[in-house]
């Protein structure tokens, strides 16, 4: 079982991987934006990368794994690696296969598929995106065989190389971009470069597996009960795991009716408020998966203890996040990708969206791990319905306020989507299902640390006044652009955000701010 200790040693390796990963990630969205920038060309192929990307969420970080891991610990816990292996082989073959067949259904409507999911569109954007899209669906064979793979590798506490594939897929990604850009090439280009950065994922899992002891095997029909399992899970998990998605999906489609561009300035948006969400809460939520199995075992009323902590920890994370990210929403987007082809007024249209986005952070967040509490209790029809009435309510949000808002009103409904899904997923565990719900203890933790928050936040806001003071008058024109409105910022800012961080961390105690997950590790 994982202690404390080993849990956040686990949530922080995940976590400095996939800031790499995310590291990487501004890049490609840098020199992204010089290739295409905020354009319908660049709307028409992120509609196409959305595709298999909304089933490599699912798949990957989804419904796939959600269903696979917990089957899995049992497994290899009762029958050992021989006996995992067979269920993978098993599993693998399966899904595969209809994962091939769904990849070519969709290449034969490519076309129709476009028109449909994205009405708004002209024929030639339409026809671009199709293109994009045949070439770009087989990606999702790869990416949901690393799923399960990387299912099998965390049931023996190996997170390092299914995290670190995702670096290695986005610098695939920016090699084919800067080829892209620097040649003149065609966007069709750059879908090959994707699909090949979704090559070189599998064949790193497929070596890592067979370096922990996995093996592909004979297909043994003794594990069919278990695949039994995990498919009916599958399919149950599938709305919860994959709704965020879903709605983003649908977004996509309420967006093609805007503006040019508007669904390149959604997705860049969110690509920025997916930093931290990505970061923390996902790799948390993935590390807390086959713990919280196993604690449904011998102990399953700690995980009342598990649910507090954890609403603790993400608060304790995202709040002074939030805060910040708002704070410099403009300066993301000033600094990083202000060009020819991203004005300032793409500029200030995204840092409006990021800032929508960034309200309901803490509850993108806290869903990935209450669900995973769910999915241990293997109660997953609740999650599912709670889904499909977030995603109803998304709908129903998007159609009341696209035309009056534009995109900030698909970023209010998808905010707003998540806020509900969250009040839905706590109600039922604490009304139904008995969950303790330590109301004063998480009152108190609450009111403390946003004292503190705002003790530490005022002399934070006056030094940076300060600091963008004396850049203004005593720095010459060339240096004091590069110190505000270009990277240079943050090499200044972000000292100023870890001190933040560390003071925060230091004085908690001093404050009353008591967080299990963080307590007595140093």
């Amino acid at each position: 079982m994982f202690t404390k200790k080993t849990i956040v040693k686990k949530t922080a390796q995940v976590s400095l991987l996939t800031l790499l990963s995310r590291f990487f990630g501004i890049i490609r969205e840098f020199v992204f934006v010089r290739y295409l920038g905020a354009s319908a060309l660049a709307d028409a192929f992120f509609t196409a990368y959305k595709v298999p990307n909304m089933l490599r969420k699912i798949f990957a970080e989804g419904a796939l794994s959600a269903a696979t891991v917990p089957v899995f610990s049992r497994v290899v816990r009762k029958d050992g690696k021989p006996a995992l292996s067979h269920l993978v082989t098993l599993s693998f073959c399966l899904f595969e296969i209809a994962v091939l067949l769904l990849c070519a259904l969709i290449m034969y409507n490519a076309h129709a598929f476009i028109a449909l999911i994205v009405p708004g569109f002209s024929p030639d954007q339409i026809a671009i995106a199709a293109r994009c899209l045949i070439i770009l669906m087989p990606f999702i064979f790869f990416i949901s065989s690393n799923a399960l793979l990387a299912g099998a590798l965390h049931t023996i506490g190996h997170f390092f190389m299914p995290v670190l594939t995702s670096s290695l897929f986005n610098v695939v990604f920016i090699i084919g971009l800067l080829v892209c850009y620097f040649f003149s090439l065609s966007v069709t280009t750059l879908c090959w470069f994707v699909l090949a950065g979704g090559a070189v994922q599998f064949m790193v899992h497929v070596i890592t597996f067979y370096a922990y002891g996995f093996r592909f095997t004979r297909i043994d029909w003794r594990q069919l009960r278990s695949f039994k399992e995990i498919f009916i899970n599958f399919i149950i998990c599938l709305p919860s795991a994959s709704i965020t998605e879903i709605n983003l999906f649908v977004d996509t489609s309420f967006a093609s009716l805007l503006p040019a561009g508007s669904i390149s300035l959604l997705r860049y948006a969110y690509r920025f408020m997916g930093i931290p969400l990505g970061v923390f809460a996902i790799a948390f939520a993935r590390i807390l998966l086959p713990q919280f199995s196993r604690v449904r075992l011998y102990a399953p009323k700690r995980l009342h203890y598990y649910l507090l902590e954890s609403i603790k920890i993400v608060f304790w994370i995202m709040v002074p996040i939030t805060i910040l990210m708002s704070f410099f929403a403009d300066k993301f987007f000033e600094t990083l990708f202000l060009s020819e082809k991203f004005t300032y007024v793409h500029v200030a249209q995204a840092a409006n969206l990021l800032s929508i986005f960034l309200f309901g952070l803490f509850s993108f967040s806290i869903n990935r791990i209450v669900v995973s509490i769910y999915y241990a209790m293997q109660v997953t029809w609740v999650p599912g319905i709670i889904a499909a009435v977030s995603a109803i309510f998304n709908i129903f949000l998007d159609w009341l306020l696209v035309y009056t808002f534009q995109a900030q009103g698909i970023a209010y409904a998808t905010t707003g989507a998540a806020i509900v899904r969250t009040v839905l997923l706590l109600g039922v565990l604490y009304g139904w299902y008995g969950f303790k719900g330590y109301p004063r203890r998480l009152l108190t933790f609450v009111c403390a640390y946003l004292l503190q928050c705002t003790v530490f936040f005022v002399p934070f806001y006056g030094i940076y006044r300060l600091f963008n003071t004396v850049i203004t008058a005593y720095a010459s024109s060339g240096v004091q652009y590069f110190l505000l409105n270009h990277i240079g910022f943050w090499l200044w800012t972000c000292p100023l955000m870890l001190a933040l961080f560390l003071c925060l961390w230091a004085t908690r105690r001093r404050f009353g701010v008591d967080v299990y997950f963080l307590d007595g590790l140093f």
